[in-house]
């Protein structure tokens, strides 16, 4: 409303003042983020989740009334939240109409949930819920993002990764790259690198997959590179070479990836764009090392499926360089 009144005031050639124009402008900086800060935080909405209880409810953490039985009068609500509505007795129907009508929003439990935790149910997720007709376009655009980015971060990377590689060649000899392959678009496997932070396996460890079991073979100089992810630097050449992207669900290890198609049905859906060095699961909830931990992952890596976008993938890039700067789920 201020630049609109601003540009009104500059297009009629109306009489204003520089200062007083200018002052406005920073009221305005000032004062439009805390009138949005009081609608959305600074206000407690009251919430009712109504009909048959739902295991989602859990997940509210109190936040709500529970109304079982329907009733008139929703008005004292400022959200009602519905499960599907063929869970819902007859009756609710009427109710749930009228409340609209009144001018109050009506919404489905899950999708409320995975706008606040920024995850997908994997109960709710349904393949239509994908943007099909985006995803085509919207991988072209990510390539070119995706090149255009590995060319700005090379001065920086070469270097660092030269620096990498002579402290492992000193302190654990060769190898220097770790290899394995990795389940990429469409379920493609290919051969992903990272920079080697474990001492080689004794005669008497299992060779296990997962970080957590390996965390005693990491060393000093491994763990470092893991904390500020310079270990994860040798991925650039995977992602020019069109294997992965900088931003995507984390590849997952061939063998483990089939063990969690197994178990979790929506596992695959991750298969329908690249791969990233970094992503929406990494920057909200670090690595996973079991199943309970995968099954995280995957809801969090299925809202980024669902909602792709440039603005998303813009946040992802801010949070990885606080994440690069914190630490924050290094394993």
């Amino acid at each position: 409303m201020h630049g609109a009144l601003s540009f009104l005031i500059l297009a009629l050639r109306l009489p204003y003042s520089n200062q007083v124009m200018l002052t406005a402008a920073l009221v305005s900086c000032v004062l439009a983020p805390l009138v949005v800060w009081l609608a959305n935080d600074g206000v407690k909405a009251r919430i009712a989740a109504v009909g048959p209880w739902h295991p989602l409810m859990d997940r509210l953490e109190g936040r709500f009334d529970w109304i079982e039985e329907p009733r008139s009068n929703l008005l004292d609500y400022d959200l009602i939240l519905t499960p599907d509505m063929g869970l819902l007795p007859v009756g609710w129907s009427k109710v749930l109409s009228n409340t609209m009508l009144m001018g109050r929003p009506v919404r489905h439990l899950a999708e409320f949930i995975e706008e606040v935790e920024g995850r997908t149910c994997l109960e709710h997720f349904d393949p239509q819920h994908v943007q099909n007709r985006g995803l085509t376009s919207y991988r072209t655009r990510k390539r070119i993002m995706d090149v255009a980015l590995v060319v700005i971060a090379l001065p920086v990377a070469v270097p660092l990764l030269a620096a990498a590689c002579v402290v492992i060649a000193v302190t654990m000899g060769r190898p220097v790259l770790f290899v394995q392959e990795r389940v990429g678009l469409g379920g493609r496997v290919f051969r992903m690198y990272k920079l080697r932070t474990m001492r080689p396996a004794l005669p008497n460890e299992t060779a296990a997959a997962t970080n957590s079991s390996n965390a005693d073979r990491v060393t000093p100089a491994g763990r470092l590179f893991r904390k500020y992810r310079i270990d994860e630097l040798p991925q650039l050449w995977n992602v020019l070479a069109g294997d992965m992207s900088i931003i995507g669900p984390r590849p997952e290890w061939r063998l483990l990836s089939e063990a969690y198609s197994a178990e979790l049905p929506t596992y695959s859906y991750r298969y329908l764009v690249r791969p990233g060095i970094t992503g929406w699961a990494q920057v909200r909830g670090g690595y996973a090392s079991d199943l309970a931990e995968t099954r995280a992952k995957v809801e969090l890596d299925l809202f980024y499926i669902k909602n792709f976008s440039f603005a998303l993938d813009v946040q992802i890039l801010i949070r990885t360089i606080w994440t690069l700067a914190s630490g924050f789920g290094a394993r």
